[in-house]
């Protein structure tokens, strides 16, 4: 029986990120599951191979010690010794699997491999034999039955000649078959992986393809030949109407039979995208030439997506039959500091208001002492309570686009938060960040299940505050600035508890680190009206005079 030989089941990766690498499992599993998500025994990158789904087929060891592959309706396919498999197949060691029409490959195996194992069949060269033909006898007495048999190759001997000619050219008209096929038509086959819903606040993290390393393309493009013979000169262009003119994203030199490439297109958007407030329905297109066999042919595919607005959040764009976790339901909070603006003008007028009046011109950023680091804090929520800052309470809606459902959310940006003197909890945690940015700290955001709140990490620890403290929907009172800063920081333990626990929906932002990856905040220019807005705001605050950090704040 198999279960008693064999140790452990043996991947040998040969194509992908893992290539030469070699992974062992023990053979008392009763299965191996395949996929890019975090769970799975043989997993495949999460972010770069996308050719593999999350859940994309499984090994199991039956009852009666077969070893079958079975894939879980992968949008690729599965293929075993290059067919496509369909349903329950059984698995031999040596076996060669791919998943999706040019993804990775392995080889699976076992250690040891089970006996008896047929060894594989051997191809020998062996020299053709070599006659002699004497034409004198070596005995005056000669048998008759020796002299019929030279006799009988003697008279062959033609035929033989004449047959071996013959085979001769036919193995060079083979050959010549054999080399025309090979230079003969290539065969293009294309797969498009888009970009279903835009943000346009993060119209920059899609042209960056060093971004998040870049995992948030517009759209990717796996270009297949099925042919016998290689594609040439083979380019990629790409259209947005209205937004983006025809543009190159690859060119490709050749793609041999057999062999892909895969081009991934990061468009770049013009600026006025972050001008857009209402929703709209737009087009890609897609222009793939090349040659093929001397003659150049073309590839053309359009296909929509929805262009959001500048203020629309979308939490998610992974499709739902992919969806493993709070974690994919949230897969664009890494996205969150594209709406904190701290170069902003207005924000940065506002900031310049609340350190002269509320803070007397302290700068916290400068000293990063973090008793100077809550006062700051405290002191910008002092200036939201002086000018009466509302906080409303609404959730955001699910939506359907494609084969993606994900909550979808206005956000109000922070220079809108200021003017309008109200926001959500992730707005208000969008114009501290952006706040405590522009004064030179690192601000972070806390995210909870149904709540956001804003914080600082200086020296290493974290610092939090309730923004939305100041009242309104559901809260039925205005709280101090201590008291503010003390419910951030009871929030920010019990935050850390349940982070450390792993339960899902606590997540922090790292608003520094993930704009040095790359994500980086719309582009917003001055506005005269809103500074005079600012300016009103600035005399409310100057009410009542510099904050005073008392020995309450110093304890905490």
């Amino acid at each position: 029986m198999m279960e008693r030989t064999v140790k452990q089941y043996q991947i040998r990766y040969k194509e992908g990120i893992k290539a030469d690498q070699v992974e062992t499992f023990d053979f008392s599993l009763p299965e191996l599951r395949i996929g890019r998500d975090p769970d799975s025994e043989i997993r495949f990158d999460p972010e770069r191979e996308l050719m593999v789904s999350r859940q994309h087929a499984r090994i199991v060891r039956q009852p009666d010690g077969r070893i079958t592959i079975e894939d879980n309706g992968s949008r690729n396919g599965s293929y075993v010794n290059g067919r496509r498999i369909s349903g329950v197949t059984e698995l031999r060691p040596g076996d060669e699997i791919k998943l999706g029409g040019n993804g990775p490959v392995f080889v699976f195996d076992l250690d040891p491999r089970p006996v008896p194992m047929a060894q594989p069949t051997q191809v020998i060269d062996i020299a053709a034999p070599t006659s002699a033909f004497d034409t004198q006898p070596v005995m005056d007495y000669v048998p008759v039955t020796n002299r019929k048999t030279k006799a009988t190759w003697l008279y062959a001997l033609p035929a033989l000649l004449l047959l071996a000619g013959a085979l001769v050219l036919w193995m060079g008209f083979t050959k010549q078959t054999s080399v025309s096929k090979m230079v003969g038509d290539g065969e293009l086959d294309i797969q498009i992986f888009p970009l279903q819903a835009m943000m346009p606040a993060a119209y920059k993290v899609y042209a960056n393809p060093m971004a998040l390393d870049g995992r948030f393309y517009f759209s990717k493009v796996v270009i297949d030949n099925k042919g016998s013979g290689e594609l040439q000169d083979v380019k990629v262009d790409y259209a947005v109407p209205g937004y983006i003119d025809w543009t190159t994203a690859e060119e490709v030199k050749y793609i041999l039979p057999g062999g892909a490439s895969v081009v991934t297109i990061y468009p770049q958007f013009p600026q006025r995208v972050v001008e857009k407030t209402t929703q709209s329905s737009e087009r890609m297109q897609i222009r793939i030439t090349y040659t093929n066999a001397g003659n150049p042919e073309k590839y053309e595919k359009t296909y929509p997506f929805q262009m959001l607005s500048r203020n629309d959040y979308l939490y998610t764009n992974i499709p739902m039959n992919e969806i493993r976790g709070t974690t994919d339901l949230e897969d664009n909070n890494d996205l969150a500091p594209v709406f904190i603006t701290p170069q902003d003008p207005i924000v940065k007028y506002y900031t310049q208001q609340v350190q002269e009046k509320v803070l007397g011109g302290a700068t916290a950023g400068v000293s990063q002492e973090p008793l100077e680091v809550m006062r700051f804090m405290m002191g910008v929520y002092e200036a939201t309570r002086r000018t009466g800052m509302v906080y409303s309470g609404t959730s955001g809606v699910q939506q359907e686009i494609g084969d993606i459902v994900s909550t979808q959310q206005k956000i109000r940006l922070p220079r809108e938060v200021i003017t309008g003197n109200t926001g959500l909890c992730i707005e208000m945690a969008f114009l501290y960040a952006s706040v405590f940015a522009s004064e030179g700290l690192d601000p972070v955001i806390f995210f909870v299940p149904g709540h956001a709140y804003p914080g600082v990490r200086v020296n290493g620890q974290y610092l939090a505050i309730e923004a939305t403290a100041v009242g309104g929907a559901g809260l039925g009172y205005i709280a101090t600035a201590d008291q503010a800063l003390q419910a951030g920081m009871k929030q920010l333990n019990e935050f850390m508890q349940q982070a450390q626990q792993g339960v899902p929906g606590y997540s922090i932002i790292d608003v520094r680190q993930l704009t040095s990856n790359g994500v980086h905040p719309m582009e917003l220019t001055d506005d005269a009206f809103m500074r005079v807005k600012v300016d009103q705001l600035g005399q409310r605050m100057a009410m009542g005079g510099p904050l005073v950090f008392n020995q309450q704040g110093q304890q905490l």
